[in-house]
This record gives structure tokens, sequence and C-alpha cells, in this order.
């Protein structure tokens, strides 16, 4: 890079993928309507903070907009009467609170535009996709080879990528079109993205999808690609038509075909493949998951190889973050794979970051595809790093797949990806960068959790009872420890003021009587003298046995 030449700061510093969360912290009567104030927080940082006034139309809006998405949420309902009343305001404000919560457990709602924009509405605006379209018709216009059609709304699940129909003007067929903004890990110049994407029109591998035309643009890149009818592999496996409503597709999906044990061994051994090809080039792809593949053919094809190199976040980054190690560039992709893995087998994406219960899916059950499963998700292999590359494909469940007799790659296909000297050690800098900032947002991802988990124990409603609990026992403690003092030490009073006499012998007869000093039967003190004085005016110096002495 030159000295004076920068990377273009027009990328979106904002993380799409940093989830949200929001507590309606209060309730307030303007102008004859109830707005609720909203606390929302992006991310782990208490100080990525914001308030956000909704009233309950908005709300209303908001839930008509997630409706094709075919998830029952529990809004409460409208009222016309009443409305008004505080005890009416309160109990609306814990419903709506139970409203949010549940969208924002749902992935593929979290990352909607409709919901980031109800949350958010200064960094997400309605109008993204207009600012889009005007910025791709006057690159098409300068172009001159593709003939703009129409866009396709609203088909991925990004925020700020948009799809449209282009046709070639030369074979006047029709392509797709993808324009994408610039992310917070772009960190080559303008220059070497130049090249770089130079050098991805040139590539040729047969588990690659080609790249027809891209192109750098002031705020993103778009990128010209073929259509494939029967859309990407997510597509196939909830089987939908790839140019609806993503929310429509992904939100709940009737239908379900988990992939078979041969489908998955010999897909799955070409994503490796692939990858494999991709990290000896030195370029990671990074964005693994079933709607970055296509199947053509019985043949996998990755596809959005430009996206670690325009900065964008991974779909996966919220669980990647949670991982203890593997932030590494082969361990990002290694881990992306198993959970697309799980998706095709199971024809559900995993909930949480880590799986150690494979049971539900029949398919799950085969003890070799478990096992790669547990090398990429357990919590084990999450904390301690995850496997290679060339170790998953040494596994048996892949080491198979070349011999089934499906993988027929054409003789005059060749791998072919080269990049120049001075571009190889920019990328080698750009992915040390990306790892470094992963890096220090998983250590404040720890840092957090540690920090909500203190505040849970310290306020949790247990601890205060074993607290009490712990008190109240120390306090009978300490009392039956001074009642047992307070007891040793009359004895000891009572046995230092009152010497115990000393017996008399077997065989001196008892010659106590009563006497004038003890009236009755009752021993006294003077009986007591009487009686040593007998003792000692009785003894007998010659009973005493002889003891030798030397």
């Amino acid at each position: 890079m030159a000295i004076f030449e920068k990377t273009s700061q027009t990328k979106a510093l904002i993380d799409d993928t940093k989830k949200l969360s929001c507590t309606v912290e209060n309730a307030q009567n303007i102008n004859k309507h109830t707005e609720y104030i909203l606390r929302v927080q992006r991310g782990p940082l208490k100080e990525n903070k914001w308030n956000v006034s909704r009233r309950y139309r908005d709300f209303a809006a908001l839930h008509s907009g997630l409706l094709q998405a075919n998830i029952e949420l529990p809004i409460p309902p409208k009222k016309l009467i009443g409305n008004m009343q505080p005890a009416f305001i309160a109990e609306r404000q814990i419903a709506l609170q139970n409203y949010i919560n549940e969208v924002l457990t749902y992935e593929v709602l979290a990352l909607s535009l409709q919901v980031r924009s109800f949350l958010d509405p200064v960094n997400y605006s309605l109008d993204i996709a207009e600012q889009a379209l005007q910025t791709v018709s006057i690159a098409l216009r300068g172009d001159g080879r593709y003939e703009l059609k129409g866009p396709l709304p609203d088909i991925g699940w990004r925020i700020r990528k948009h799809y449209f129909l282009v046709t070639d003007t030369e074979s006047r067929t029709n392509c797709m079109l993808s324009y994408q903004s610039y992310g917070a890990d772009r960190y080559l110049s303008d220059k070497d993205l130049q090249t770089a994407f130079k050098s991805l029109i040139n590539l040729s591998h047969p588990h690659i999808d080609p790249v027809l035309t891209i192109q750098n643009l002031e705020t993103g890149a778009f990128v010209v690609r073929k259509i494939h009818e029967l859309g990407s592999l997510r597509d196939i496996l909830y089987g939908t038509e790839y140019n609806k409503n993503h929310l429509a597709k992904y939100g709940n999906p009737r239908i379900r075909k988990p992939f078979t044990l041969g489908q998955l061994s010999h897909y799955g051994f070409q994503i490796l493949i692939a990858l494999r090809f991709l990290h000896e080039k030195g370029i990671p792809h990074g964005h693994i998951h079933p709607g970055n593949i296509a199947i053509e053919n019985q043949r996998v094809l990755l596809m959005d190889i430009e996206n670690i190199l325009v900065g964008v976040p991974s779909l996966y980054r919220p669980h990647i973050l949670q991982l203890r190690r593997g932030v590494s560039a082969e361990a990002i992709d290694v881990y992306c794979f198993g959970r697309t893995l799980y998706e095709m087998a199971a024809g559900c994406p995993l909930a949480d970051y880590y799986c150690d219960d494979f049971e539900g899916e029949s398919v799950l059950q085969n003890e070799e595809l478990e096992s790669v499963l547990r090398m990429c998700l357990s919590k084990i292999s999450c904390k301690h790093g995850g496997p290679s590359i060339d170790s998953l494909l040494q596994h048996p469940f892949f080491a198979r797949a070349p011999l089934n007799g499906l993988i027929t790659v054409p003789l005059n296909e060749r791998m072919h990806l080269k990049f120049p000297i001075a571009l190889k050690e920019e990328l080698k800098i750009a992915v040390t960068n990306m790892e470094a900032r992963l890096k220090s947002e998983q250590k404040m991802v720890r840092s957090a959790k540690r920090e909500v988990r203190i505040q849970e124990i310290l306020g949790s409603e247990e601890e205060i009872k074993k607290q009490k609990r712990r008190a109240k026992k120390r306090e009978s403690l300490w009392k039956s420890t001074s009642s047992l003092a307070e007891t040793v030490r009359s004895q000891s009073a009572s046995t230092a003021s009152s010497p115990t006499p000393p017996a008399l012998p077997h065989d001196t007869p008892d010659i106590r009587t009563p006497g004038p000093c003890s009236p009755g039967g009752a021993a006294s003190p003077c009986d007591a003298r009487s009686s040593l004085l007998a003792a000692i005016c009785s003894f007998d110096k010659t009973r005493l046995a002889s003891v030798e002495s030397r």
C-alpha cells in the first residue's frame, strides 16, 4: 500500500450481526396517548446504549411486517376503552417486554431490517434499498455490459446486501447482481481491492462458483453471477424458491428436506476440497453457511468468495464470539463448516454455539457423522480449538467420498487462482487484523458474561436465602458457644468456693451422729469437723505398709 493511500472511509462501522437487547423501562402519557421508553443495547458493552420512544401502534406495525415469517408472537391485543388507566399501562408494558424478548430470540427476525429499524432508527433507515438501487443504476450506466431489469427485494438475510436481476447485453441471458456495502473488516486499499477482484474473475475451480463481473465502488462492491434456478443449498433444504422473501423462506419453513448420509459425505467432501484450495492461495472464505452454497449437477459451488475482501461480518459471528479459541481463519471455516453440516443433516440450524447432544434425527445417529460433528461443534472442541481441514478430509466419513462414483470433475477443468506477491502480503495483514479484532471482541464478550454471572449470583433470591441461613446459623452457633462458656465459668466458680473433703478409710466406722449443731439426721459443718478430728485421732501408724528404700 502506498504511503499516502488510505482505505475507503465509507465502510460501515456497525456490525449488523451484533445482538440487540431491549428493555421497556417506562411509559409516559403525551398528547393523550401512551409512549413506551425502550432502552436498547448493542453487543456486550454497556456504553452502546440509547433510548427509543415507541407507541403501541409502532409495535403493531412491526408485528404485521413479521407475519410473513409464519412465527407465532405474543403481541398484546388492542384496547379502545380504558387504555389510559395506570393499571392497564403497567400490564401492557409487561406484555410488550415479553413480545420484544420473543422476537429477539429468533435469529432470522433479530437480523431483519424491520426489527433493526424499530430498535435503532438512526443507523437503519428503511430507504437503504432505494440508495442501493441508485448506486447500482449509476454504476451499470458506466459499465454498459449489463442492463438493469429490476430489484429482487429481501431475498437474503443481509441488510446491506441487495440483489438485482440484470441482462447480459452480449448473450441476452439473465444474471443476478448483488451489491454489498463495505464492512468493518475491510483493510485493503482501493487499489489492492481492485487487483484482488481481477484475480477473482480469473479464478477457476470445479467447486467454486465463477464470477462474471466484479467491481469496487466508493461505498461498496457489486458482483454478477449466473442464476442458479434451484437456489442455494438452504433453498433446497427448505423446499423453496430463491426469489422469495427470506423471512417467508427461512422464518418457520413448512418443508424440511434433510440430506442423506451419502449426500452429506459427498457434498461435505467437495466443500472441504474448495476450502483447502482457498487457504492454500492465502484467502480464507470465512462465510460458509447453506445460503452461500449452490448445487448444480451433483456438484457443490461455493459463492460469495469476495465477502472476506469487502470485510462484512459472518452470519455465525455471534456464535464465533462465544468460542474460547479458534480465532484463526482456518478454525473459523472449520467451525462454520460444522454448523453447515449439522443444518444439512438435521433440517434446522443449530441454536447454541456448541452441541454435545446429537439425538433426534435418525441421520445424526450415524457414528462417523456424529464423530465429525463432535470434532467441529462439541464444547471441548469449541474450548480448545477444532480440527484442521486436512484432518477432516482424512476422516472415514469423507475418505470414502471419492469412491462413491458421484464426484466427476471434467479433465479440462483446471484449478487456478493467482495473486501478485505484493497483494499476498496485504492479504496476510488483512487476515491478521481481522483475527485480532475478533479476538478482542471475544475477550469483551467473556468479561461481559462474567459480570452478568456475578450480578446474577449476588442478586438472586436463592443466594439471598442462603446468606440469611448462614447468618442465622452463625448467630445460633454464637449463642450456643456463649451459653456453654457461661456454664463452664459457673461450674469453675462453684468448684473453687467449696472443695471436696477427703474420703474416709474403708474400715473406719461411721462415728457421725446427730449433734447439737445439726438438727435431725442432716449433715452439718459441725458433723464434718468432728468426723475429720476423729479420723485424725484414730490414725494408726503401724498399719502402714513398709516400703524398702535404697
